[in-house]
């Protein structure tokens, strides 16, 4: 569960975090295609096991929220935002129309007036 604070790119964000590692994965707005992002390792910072229970969930905590947003910063890359309806999209599900002043996703063209 994304705790309720963190903004994701797409509609549909998912945790798949575990206790040694981080990793997230979000949904194209248009055809839920999914991407995943990179595997962010847990670093207990040089606390030997056996670690305290309450320094070790601080710890992870902190690196999940920094591997989330260095995960939803590299999802910018992955998923396209149409400036008609403002859903973010993957490469598939986007247009480019060679002038960039028209590049919408695939519901949009035809109804996107840049004016």
């Amino acid at each position: 569960m994304m705790d309720a604070t963190w903004n994701p790119v797409t509609k549909r964000c998912a945790d798949h975090s575990t206790m040694e590692a981080f990793r997230f994965s979000f949904c194209c707005d248009r055809c839920a295609k999914e991407w995943h992002s990179a595997r962010y390792d847990f670093n207990p910072g040089g606390f030997a096991p056996p670690i305290d229970p309450a320094i070790y969930q601080v710890l992870w905590n902190e690196q999940r929220k920094a591997a989330y947003e260095r995960a939803n910063r590299d999802a910018c890359f992955e998923f396209n935002r149409c400036p008609a309806c403002g859903r973010r999209v993957c490469k598939a599900c986007f247009h480019l129309s060679g002038t960039g002043v028209s590049d919408v996703c695939k519901d949009c063209i035809g109804s996107w007036n840049p004016a």
